[in-house]
């Protein structure tokens, strides 16, 4: 059985740790004779961190629509005024592809071809899950890759999305069809259900379960610590996980207020906690990927009092999510920024205290039971940080205990896909569809703005 699994950024390793799970879920949906592939922004790279001898059955492919459409990258006007006409014809031709081979060879090189077959021949065509369909974002990319799934008659599965809410009426008018169309729409809160209720025409295929990472949890190990009636054993270590986000309240200056409250936070656990501070991430140790969380850690570091530094570290390596939950074994306890880092520790009983920059953070603390300490990079001060911290280290049982029986509810809800997915195949769609309005016409407008595939999956 061949699954697509379009949208994927696998060089941040909490994407990764998404399309881990999915292939999990998937497995235990339909057993192991699934082969999957994988359309990502940079596939050859992705390829060397996820050897097929490691992941035999997942094979890297590069995302359609970032080499089939053209997009702004500079000033040149007369280039960026032909694009839009480029776009018209490259779509026209994929509605007619395979009915007009010279037109297809023209235009579409050998690579593309091959993944175009591949779409062609694909039983289930999956939208990983994340949270990249937000207007933070410029959505062309995502619109043209739904195109070339409507054009090949590949309705997609939205697997566990943070998305909307969606003002650009744009925006709205080109994601409606697509989600119409969608056999199952699965959301990681109920926030998102309600970002798109007015465009789904039917709200029973729309459900909102725990996200997909849940599903790699170590249940028994989870519940072993659950059974033990001794305090978990302290290593002494804890870990931090930060990131540089561009869209924080006040901007720079928002920064610096972060920076200085992380500080703060590994001073503290130095000096008054008896602590060893290691700072590690989900996105590092790639150079091909234009984020690199221990750079922002190492500026942290850097302001850090000498006596205070010499208990902290950064490990600026990359891990796979595998390794990583490894790693994260060996702390009492994390200070997570990032959402997956936060998922990935949970995962295998490590409590966490977190940091959100976007709702999805928010929504995921509420049903942990740590809302009452989350921290808020929008409004973080070293005093809060500072109480909140020794908050959540004195009743550190207290909070793993509640955090880790939520994550075996997580569990189950991200398994509960299994029976939502199931009836799924074997159908398959077996034309092709138009894509909304005019959609011969107008490929996903090409707006001078920042694009989502320009930096990150937000994950």
């Amino acid at each position: 059985m061949k699954i697509v699994i379009e949208n994927t950024v696998c060089l941040n390793t909490g994407d990764a740790a998404i399309l881990l799970a999915i292939r999990h879920i998937l497995k235990s949906t339909w057993g192991e004779d699934l082969h999957f592939l994988v359309f990502d922004s940079q596939p050859a790279v992705a390829a060397r961190l996820y050897p097929r001898k490691d992941y035999p059955d997942i094979e890297f492919h590069k995302l359609l629509s970032e080499s089939i459409f053209k997009y702004r990258y500079d000033d040149n006007v007369l280039k960026n005024a032909l694009k839009p006409a480029y776009n018209r014809v490259a779509l026209q031709a994929l509605q007619s592809y395979g009915k007009s081979r010279p037109v297809g060879e023209a235009l579409f090189g050998a690579e593309d071809r091959r993944g175009l077959a591949i779409y062609r021949d694909a039983d289930l065509v999956i939208t990983t899950g994340g949270t990249y369909l937000v207007e933070t974002y410029n959505l062309e990319r995502r619109i043209n890759q739904f195109r070339i799934d409507a054009a090949f008659g590949k309705d997609p599965v939205f697997f566990t999305q943070s998305l909307g809410p969606f003002n650009k009426s744009s925006n709205r008018e080109a994601l409606k069809p697509v989600l119409d169309r969608s056999p199952l729409i699965l959301l990681r809160d109920a926030r998102s259900l309600e970002h798109i209720r007015d465009l789904v025409d039917d709200p029973e295929k729309c459900h909102v379960v725990a996200d997909a990472v849940f599903a790699l949890a170590d249940t028994d190990r989870i519940k072993g610590i659950l059974a033990s009636r001794k305090p978990s054993a302290k290593t002494g270590r804890v870990a931090i996980s930060v990131r540089h986000w561009n869209y924080v309240k006040d901007g720079e200056g928002g920064m610096e207020r972060y920076i200085g409250s992380i500080r703060e936070i590994a001073t503290a656990l130095v000096r008054d906690h008896g602590k060893e501070v290691t700072f590690v991430s989900t996105c590092q140790g790639v150079p091909e990927y234009a984020h690199d969380d221990s750079k922002t850690a190492r500026a942290i570091v850097e302001g850090l009092p000498p006596e205070i530094a010499k208990h902290v570290d950064v490990d600026a390596s990359f891990h796979t999510p595998e390794q990583l939950m490894a790693l994260v074994k060996g702390f009492d306890f994390v200070v997570a920024t990032r959402m997956h880092m936060m998922i990935m520790s949970l995962c295998v009983g490590t409590p966490v205290l977190p940091i959100a920059y976007e709702f999805k953070t928010r929504e995921l603390a509420k049903r942990i039971g740590v809302s009452d300490l989350l921290l808020d990079i929008d409004t973080v001060t070293e005093d809060e940080a500072s109480q909140k911290l020794d908050a959540f280290a004195g009743n550190l049982e207290h909070y793993r205990r509640a955090s880790l029986e939520a994550v075996l509810q997580e569990y189950a809800s991200a398994m509960s896909a299994t029976e939502l997915l199931r009836p799924l195949l074997p159908q398959r769609s077996a034309k092709s569809r138009d894509l909304g309005k005019d959609s011969q016409k107008r490929p996903a407008r090409l707006r001078k703005e920042k694009s989502e595939g320009e930096g990150e999956r937000v994950v």
